[in-house]
């Protein structure tokens, strides 16, 4: 069992080591880790994620939703003092492609189809589509966070999430203008 976390690509269905199955029992040391949905090569499959693991979303979404992470553990001096840092951090953003776009949409329209089923490490789902449409500055996710603030409008926490969605998206949208 890997220490870095159960949701990795070691058992990921769509590592090809692992013949489409979830799992680390399915998993084939003799075949090269590579993700099937993001053409890449994954060198450390135990140690590296992504949102589209079948214990992050339990539907089978072959279409790479948000970044691929990886585990880093380190320990660094500064001043005298000693860190120790340990987390998952961005090794490959997701492409920018259409048809990403419109996944990434079509689960904020439809947040329901979210399982996120892995409560330990990683980002909530709707999270990472959100900061993937920031990163894409992708101006038709606006319409769509407005609609869902005006469904939130009594619940403040979850409406000033979405409002602040709003604002991110739109600062973002404003910078791909300004360039």
């Amino acid at each position: 069992m890997p220490n870095g976390g159960s949701d990795c690509c070691g058992t990921c269905w769509f590592n090809r080591a692992n013949g489409g199955e979830m799992g680390s029992s399915n998993h084939d040391h003799s075949i090269a880790s590579h993700c099937e949905i993001r053409d890449l090569p994954v060198e450390d499959p135990f140690y590296t994620y992504c949102a589209n693991h079948p214990y992050r979303m339990q539907k089978r979404v072959p279409v790479p939703l948000g970044p691929v992470n990886r585990y880093v553990d380190e320990s660094y001096e500064r001043d005298g003092v000693n860190y120790y840092d340990s987390g998952r951090v961005v090794w490959k953003d997701a492409p920018d492609t259409e048809e990403v776009r419109n996944q990434l949409l079509q689960i904020l329209e439809e947040p329901g189809d979210l399982s996120d089923g892995y409560p330990f490490y990683g980002t909530n789902l709707v999270s990472v589509v959100v900061d993937e449409l920031e990163r894409l500055r992708e101006p038709r996710a606006i319409p769509i966070l407005e609609r869902l603030a005006q469904e939130f409008r009594g619940e403040g926490q979850v409406r000033d999430s979405v409002l602040d969605a709003i604002a991110r998206i739109e600062k973002a949208v404003r910078g791909l203008q300004g360039e």
